[in-house]
């Protein structure tokens, strides 16, 4: 039981003690002030559910769109929505005199219902997955990558050379071949 539950159960017996006992003395026994008690017996309707506490947001706020203003999103939105996004619904809205903000009117879009999300999905591993190979030579991945500077020794760094390290990592073994080359050219692509 929740503590929003239990508040309303409390309630409700303050209530059914102030019916039979008066709201005066209900208010003393229980500590509590006497108008509660008495806003309380206005609410009871014989169930704890109508104890609970009521919703303290506005029902309006004298900032909220218009209704000319809701009719121009809603046209703008079907207009421009589906090419251009938000950014052209809100440029059209700019074009016939629209004055509030962007993210204003994103929200009145959606208060509108004009926005539905679609919950993707997430594709399940096993339809990523790679088939098993069982033969090797069957697949090879092939990488070439420049040696690093900090990598070279002796002749090759004085020189200022560059070097290129070519890898074959077959797929079923995984056996690995390198081999390093100066160039980086067809010529020097080895034939795996």
């Amino acid at each position: 039981m929740n503590m929003i539950t239990q508040e309303a159960k409390k309630k409700q017996a303050i209530v059914k003690y102030a019916l039979r006992k008066g709201k005066s003395k209900a208010s003393r026994v229980y500590g509590v002030s006497l108008s509660s008690v008495k806003r309380w017996c206005n609410q009871y309707d014989g169930t704890w559910q109508s104890l609970l506490p009521k919703s303290h947001r506005p029902h309006s706020h004298p900032n909220r769109h218009t209704k000319r203003e809701e009719r121009q999103i809603r046209n703008s939105f079907k207009k421009c929505y589906e090419r251009y996004g938000w950014d052209g619904v809100y440029s059209d809205l700019k074009r016939k005199g629209y004055t509030r903000s962007y993210s204003g009117m994103i929200y009145a879009a959606k208060r509108m219902g004009l926005v539905k999300y679609k919950k993707t999905k997430k594709k399940s591993r096993k339809h990523r997955r790679y088939p098993e190979l069982l033969i090797p030579g069957e697949k090879v991945q092939i990488d070439v990558k420049e040696v690093p500077y900090n990598c070279l020794r002796g002749k090759a760094l004085r020189d200022g050379k560059h070097f290129y390290q070519w890898t074959a990592i077959d797929e079923c073994t995984r056996m690995r071949f390198v081999y390093g080359f100066e160039e980086h050219t067809r010529k020097t692509q080895p034939n795996f």
